[in-house]
């Protein structure tokens, strides 16, 4: 797969904070997607939505979230707070002209989306969580009650990478050290591997500094391997993302999510939603149903990754929420 994207453009913020993007404008007055990447993801693993939705006509917009890749990169945990963020991301929005888009949001982009939506809901047609549904507004959370719960649900801790992120000191240097066996593992070609090595509390560490190796999915080219380790396998390549998760522990953006505990989100959503693990899924489900009135769920044969591992579903269920619209 050879890469064709335009080259990245950079905006700076009232905070002071330069974002990283690409904006390709719509044709014939079609809508404009703003795709929100994930962790540990970038641009360029938005490729095949990229490709298909810009030969269809539609706009985008698709920003390095604050960390990673060509976005400024704070030390502080508490830059990482999902209202000023989502602040940034509107003045990047009025920096291109956009009043009003529709937002794809991938793991924590999902979550980003829905703070984004919390705040700005009038600057959103509809929108699509991918992977991963984000949770109710001042939802606290206590990592070390979630591993307790998903261990009894599904039989392991299923934030035993988060643990090693946020209490590990060495984490985010050997993550570096060993970036390509951080890819490995967070790209693995069979899932079944995220079982043994990411989930399970020490299974990420005991992995990542042996410098273990496994096949990566045939989804995630060379190229992007090559892409991803350039981005992250640098010295302060997982500070900002490791950022992310101190900001959750720490619930740091709670505070500022008082008084929208009845929120729900007023437009229409799509949840493309992995098969496997089912018992996660409907978890996801659940909590997405609770305050979002005008959900849609659609399931792909994929694991985390839906809109890479199983692009042309995924798009098709983005492209009929266009068509809705």
């Amino acid at each position: 797969m050879v890469m064709s994207l335009p080259p990245r453009k950079k905006f700076t913020t009232s905070r002071g904070y330069a974002y990283s993007f690409i904006h390709i404008p719509s044709q014939d007055h079609k809508l404009t997607i703003f795709l929100i990447h994930g962790w540990p993801s970038h641009i360029d693993d938005w490729i095949y939505q990229i490709r298909y939705f810009e030969s269809q006509g539609y706009g985008l917009l698709v920003p390095d979230t604050l960390g990673y890749g060509g976005s400024s990169n704070p030390a502080d945990p508490k830059a990482y707070r999902l209202k000023p963020m989502s602040q940034d991301l509107i003045e990047l929005l009025d920096h291109v002209h956009l009043p009003k888009v529709v937002g794809i949001g991938h793991d924590w982009g999902a979550t980003i989306l829905s703070r984004l939506i919390l705040y700005h809901s009038d600057r959103f047609y509809a929108s699509a969580f991918l992977g991963v549904g984000p949770p109710k507004p001042s939802t606290r959370f206590d990592l070390d009650i979630v591993n307790q719960t998903t261990k009894m649900a599904t039989g392991i801790e299923r934030f035993g990478y988060m643990t090693y992120i946020v209490r590990d000191p060495n984490a985010q240097h050997m993550m570096e050290v060993h970036a390509e066996s951080f890819m490995d593992i967070v790209f693995a070609a069979d899932p079944k591997m995220w079982d043994l090595h990411f989930h399970p509390i020490g299974g990420m560490k005991k992995f990542v500094e042996a410098g273990q190796g496994q096949e990566v999915a045939a989804w995630f080219t060379p190229e992007l391997q090559r892409r991803h380790l350039e981005t992250f396998g640098r010295k302060n390549g997982y500070l900002g993302p490791s950022n992310y998760y101190k900001m959750l522990t720490e619930n740091l953006s709670v505070p500022d999510e008082k008084g929208f505990e009845d929120f729900r989100i007023p437009h229409q959503v799509v949840f493309v939603a992995s098969k496997e693990p089912a018992s996660a899924a409907v978890m996801q489900m659940r909590m997405l149903s609770a305050w979002v009135p005008h959900l849609k769920v659609t399931t792909v044969d994929a694991g985390h990754w839906v809109h890479m591992e199983r692009s042309a579903e995924t798009n098709r269920a983005i492209e009929e929420l266009l068509e809705r619209l």
